[in-house]
C-alpha cells in the first residue's frame, strides 16, 4: 500500500448532518415567543405581545366581522347631521369611556331604536371596538343571521349547537344584539321565547347588553312586554329613539 504523505485538507470535507445555520424567525423579536422579557437579572415581566395576543382572541371570538371592526367614533359622519344623531353619538360615547363605572349600574344597558340607516350599527360596533382595545371581551349577535343559524340547529335537532349558542349570548360579558327584532312584523313564538331567554338572564345578572333596533319603545311593548319592559328599564339613562326619515344617513 502507497504511504499517504499528505496533510488532509478538512475544510475539502462535507460532515453529515451538520447543524443549520438558518435562523429562527418569531413572531415576536422582544421575547422570542416566550411571552415573558426579563427587566432585571432577576425580575421578568409579562411582554406586550401577549395582549396583542390577547386582543386578536378577543377579536375573533366576538364575532365581528372586518368590515365591522372598521367602525369607529372616529369615522362617523356627524357634519350636517339632525341633533338626535348627535345625541346618539355622545350617548355611545360616554358609554365607551365611562363604561368601568357604567358596568356597575343597574341601568347598565346601551339601547338605541328607530330609523334605519342612522348609525345605530355603526355606533353599536364603534362602542364594541372600544370595549374590545381596553380589553373587554364582547359577543356580536346579528338578529337576522344569528336567528336563521339557531332555526337550522332546531330543525336539524342539534340541541348541543343551540345551548352552546345561547349560552354564549347569556354569559357573555357584553353582548350586542344587532337589529333586534329585524324581519317580519311579528316574531313567531319560538323566536320570542329565546328572546326572552337571553334578554331575561341578562336583565336578572345585571350583564352589560348594546341593543338596537329599526322598532322604538312602544312598539317593542307590543311585541312582548315582558321584553320590551326589561330592555326600556335596564337602558335608562342610555337610549335614544331616533325618529324622521330626516336621521336616515343613507338618503341624504
Amino acid at each position: 500500500m502507497e504511504p499517504i504523505d499528505k496533510a488532509i485538507d478538512l475544510s475539502s470535507l462535507t460532515v453529515a448532518n451538520s447543524f443549520s445555520t438558518e435562523e429562527k424567525t418569531y413572531k415576536c423579536a422582544v421575547c422570542q415567543d416566550r411571552g415573558i422579557v426579563m427587566v432585571s437579572p432577576d425580575t421578568c415581566a409579562i411582554c406586550q405581545c401577549q395582549e396583542q395576543r390577547k386582543l386578536e382572541r378577543l377579536m375573533k371570538s366576538s364575532q365581528i366581522t372586518p368590515a365591522f371592526r372598521a367602525k369607529t367614533f372616529a369615522n362617523f359622519t356627524l357634519q350636517n347631521r339632525p341633533q338626535t344623531i348627535i345625541n346618539m353619538f355622545r350617548c355611545a360615547k360616554d358609554y365607551a369611556d365611562s363604561f368601568a363605572d357604567i358596568q356597575q349600574l343597574e341601568n347598565n344597558w346601551l339601547v338605541f331604536l328607530g330609523e334605519v340607516g342612522s348609525g345605530k350599527t355603526h355606533l353599536s360596533m364603534a362602542v364594541a371596538n372600544a370595549l374590545l382595545a381596553k380589553p373587554v371581551p364582547v359577543l356580536y349577535f346579528p338578529h337576522v343571521e344569528g336567528i336563521k343559524e339557531l332555526l337550522k340547529y332546531f330543525q336539524q335537532k342539534s340541541e348541543a349547537n343551540i345551548h352552546d349558542r345561547v349560552d354564549k349570548m347569556k354569559n357573555a360579558e357584553v353582548l350586542i344584539w344587532d337589529d333586534l327584532f329585524k324581519g317580519r312584523e311579528k316574531p313567531t313564538d319560538w323566536v320570542l321565547e329565546l328572546v326572552f331567554e337571553v334578554i331575561n338572564y341578562r336583565y336578572l345578572n345585571l350583564l352589560p347588553t348594546i341593543i338596537n333596533s329599526e322598532r322604538i319603545d312602544y312598539q317593542l311593548l307590543e311585541i312582548d312586554k315582558a321584553i320590551g319592559s326589561r330592555i326600556l328599564e335596564r337602558g335608562k339613562g342610555h337610549t335614544v329613539i331616533i325618529e324622521g326619515q330626516a336621521c336616515n344617513f343613507r338618503l341624504q
